[in-house]
């Protein structure tokens, strides 16, 4: 793991290297070792206020940029030195959290802030300079003022052979252009924050203070303020959800409005406030017990009112009796005969009321044990359930005078007797969910409902973790009690589970821009989701696997780009565009244009690269190869970069035309080595014949190699005439030595040497000298010869 102080010296050192390609910015100064503070130096046009408040444009521009604990989880503190007049920069500050938010690079943050010094990014809503934003507002067509351009081909007054000091830093492309300005801190933040807690948006408030990550002076109280509300607020929840769970709906609500009176945005209020108004208004329209329960004791209710009303019955049959007899004050007489009849008759009627009161009673009693079974059906009860049925169908064999109602009875009792539930009651089974199963099942099912139901809650709550444990367990319960059905249902309800939650935790890799992190969960969801036999499900989870992958290539490809790593950075690029070309929609236009561009400039300084490298070998051949390879490939791509190319395609060229001058230059030098004036001036006269035929024939830079070449020939040519002076005077020495000394004629002459004395203006005055021998003496010979060049003839210099 990098620590700190690593991080530190890894960021100077690239901070370092992206700068030698910006000759327009320096490090001025640091301070640390590892340097945590650095005053920067930009050296570019830019907007500035001066002492008497008029805007002009500056030159030089400073900054200083402090690196705080924490960095780089806390953005660096960045300050402007001098008098930066930009929408986003006041005299404190220049706003680049955001901007460090997406792209924590500290060498990306100075070319940054290099881009808003020329005008080349700026925010005209909510800007900390409202007076710079409507400035800029007003001369949107003179910006950008200046461009951070890539280092440009040294010009030098060195020798030709050095020219072409690095063609590699010649290209004015930018390439960390993906990612655009953003919003930083202000104490308006502040202002807003304090606004949403005045509104009770404590939720909203605690999100915007944590995307705050500087220290300000209201900070801690502003902290302990949302802190005490959302903890009241979380109570009030709490305790709304405990009166639910008791069924005190009414009590409820009141607490879920006191809340909103603490905490307007608390997460899941408004959906606990509308379950609880809907629950209490179902209270009102069904009070009392539950359906079920209140279906059951109407059912108790009406059978004991059925049992009172035939005990009621039952007691006004035995209260009625024979009427009294009136007392008679006469005795009448009566035959005995009549006596004997009435006393027959009236016997025969007791036993009839007796009989009929028998009757009644097992009726009765039969009525009662049929309501009875019914009873102990509903309770599971069979066996005795069964019992008292038959007890009840042998009691009406007793029946005398209410005979003809023994049929219907038995019919009523014969149906209980036959029907399905008891039936099925006495096998062990009971009716669940409508269907018969044996009641241990039946046990293990409803206690597996119980957890399923309260796993269920669980993800209604938002609570996917400890849900996906209670259905694990509801898994292993269905197992153990061979519920079949059951276990293949939760275990497609546990994948379900385990991809939201994989894909959950994939989409806060995302937010967190881990990218890595996000493409292996979603391998994992992949992984899942074949299981669930969604093809639809599958397909979406394919295309963020491969947006994650791509970004992921992407940033990768972004960082060995920075540390000059071509060909790894066009492996990765390349593997990134493979992942998309089948399905382009998964990552937004810009993405793949950002691709595309990162992918052109890696192939661009790959090739830059090799050229330099073939140059500094003075490989001059490979060196021209490779740079009309990277012309081509940026003539190709004229389109997609929307004409920004046009100036690096031209400084390419011209980089060509000074390598062939580098390469001919060799030659020259080569020939001079050689004494090969001639072969030395062809090679001159071919650079500018090269130069002359060049559309940069009219550049500063190659005017000069223009001028110097030209020099060169001039000095070639005379150095060429010059030699071709003393070799005639060498040739002709005799010559000259006895037509001008007569008594030297029959002398031996030889060892001549010619030499140029000096020029006098169009004449040249050499002297020659040679060996004279004659009569076994030698004698040294000299005489001062001279060339008229407007003439072109020779004659001795008499010093006139």
């Amino acid at each position: 793991m990098v620590t700190g102080s690593q991080q530190l010296v890894d960021d100077f050192e690239q901070l370092q290297s992206s700068l030698e390609l910006y000759p327009k910015i320096n490090i001025v100064k640091t301070d640390g070792e590892p340097p945590d503070n650095y005053e920067i130096e930009f050296t570019l046009r830019g907007y500035i206020k001066d002492a008497d408040g008029t805007v002009s444009i500056g030159n030089t521009h400073r900054v200083q940029i402090s690196l705080p604990f924490g960095y780089p989880h806390f953005a660096p503190i960045v300050k402007p030195l001098t008098h930066i007049f930009h929408p986003d920069v006041d005299p404190a500050a220049i706003r680049i959290a955001d901007r460090w938010q997406q792209n924590p690079s500290l060498a990306d943050l100075v070319l940054y802030i290099g881009e808003m010094i020329c005008g080349h990014t700026y925010s005209l809503n909510d800007p900390f300079n409202q007076e710079a934003a409507d400035w800029y507002q007003e001369h949107l067509g003179n910006l950008p003022l200046d461009s951070l351009s890539i280092a440009t081909i040294e010009e030098s007054s060195q020798e030709i052979d050095s020219l072409v000091d690095d063609t590699f830093a010649s290209l004015g492309l930018e390439t960390d252009d993906f990612l655009e300005p953003v919003k930083e801190f202000s104490p308006a933040d502040v202002e807003h924050i304090q606004m949403l807690i005045e509104h009770k948006q404590l939720f909203e408030a605690t999100q915007a203070l944590t995307e705050i990550t500087e220290q300000f002076q209201e900070r801690e109280v502003i902290q302990e303020n949302i802190d005490k509300g959302m903890k009241k607020a979380e109570q009030l929840f709490a305790l709304a959800e405990q009166l639910e769970d008791l069924g005190k709906f009414d009590e409820a609500v009141d607490v879920v409005d006191n809340l909103f009176e603490v905490c307007v945005d608390m997460p899941g209020s408004d959906s606990l406030r509308s379950r609880l108004q809907q629950e209490f208004s179902l209270a009102l329209r069904s009070p009392g017990n539950s359906a079920e329960e209140q279906s059951e004791d109407s059912l108790i209710v009406s059978k004991k009112d059925k049992t009172k009303k035939k005990s009621s019955a039952k007691k006004k049959q035995k209260q009625v009796a024979p009427a009294p007899r009136p007392r008679l004050k006469f005795k009448p007489k009566i035959p005995l005969q009549i006596i004997l009849s009435a006393t027959v008759l009236l016997a025969i009627c007791i036993g009839a009321i007796s009989f009929y009161f028998k009757d009644q009673n097992i009726l009765s009693r039969s009525q009662a044990n049929i309501l009875k079974s019914q009873l102990l059906i509903d309770k599971k009860q069979f066996e005795t359930a069964q019992g008292t049925l038959y007890e009840a169908k042998k009691s009406l064999s007793g029946l005398t005078v209410l005979r003809f109602k023994k049929g219907e009875m038995e019919r009523e009792i014969e149906k209980l007797l036959t029907s399905k539930e008891l039936d099925e009651g006495l096998k062990g089974h009971v009716l669940y969910q409508g269907k018969y199963i044996p009641s241990a099942m039946a046990q293990s099912l409803r206690e597996l409902a119980t957890l399923t139901e309260q796993a269920k809650s669980l993800v209604d709550q938002k609570n996917p973790a400890d849900a996906l444990t209670l259905y694990r367990q509801a898994f292993f319960y269905a197992q153990k009690n061979k519920l079949s059905d059951n276990v293949a249902e939760l275990e497609a309800i546990i994948k379900s589970l385990e991809l939201q939650q994989t894909l959950t935790l994939a989409e806060q890799a995302e937010l967190g821009k881990n990218w890595q992190g996000a493409a292996e969960t979603y391998r994992k969801a992949l992984e899942l989701s074949s299981s669930l036999s969604d093809p639809k499900t599958a397909t979406a989870i394919t295309s963020r696997l491969t947006a994650a992958t791509f970004r992921h290539e992407l940033n990768m490809s972004k960082e060995t780009f920075t540390q000059e790593q071509w060909q790894e950075t066009i492996v990765k690029l390349e593997h990134a565009q493979r992942l998309i070309d089948s399905n382009p929609d998964v990552v937004s236009v810009k993405e793949r244009r950002d691709l595309h561009r990162l992918l052109v400039n890696a192939r661009l300084y790959g090739i830059l690269s090799s050229a330099r490298d073939a140059y500094n070998q003075k490989n001059w051949a490979n060196a021209i190869t490779e740079y009309r390879k990277a012309v081509s490939l940026l003539e190709q791509e004229r389109d997609n970069f929307e004409g920004h190319l046009d100036e690096s395609i031209s400084k390419i060229k011209k980089t060509v035309l000074m390598v062939q001058i580098a390469m001919t230059q060799e030659k020259v030098l080569l020939a001079e080595n050689q004494d090969n004036l001639q072969e030395a001036l062809r090679h001159s006269k071919e650079i500018q014949r090269r130069i002359k035929n060049s559309p940069f024939k009219n550049d500063p830079s190659v005017e000069d190699v223009q001028r110097r070449i030209t020099q060169q020939i001039t000095t070639k040519e005379e150095q060429i005439a010059h030699n071709k002076k003393i070799v005639w005077l060498e040739e002709h020495f005799e010559e000259i030595f006895r037509s001008n000394y007569p008594t030297f004629r029959g002398s031996q002459l030889h060892s001549p040497n010619a030499a140029l004395l000096r020029k006098v203006d169009d004449k040249s005055i050499f002297i020659i000298t040679c060996t004279e021998k004659s009569q076994g003496t030698s004698s040294r010979l000299e005489l001062n010869y001279m060339y008229d060049e407007g003439t072109g003839k020779w004659s001795v210099y008499t010093g006139e």
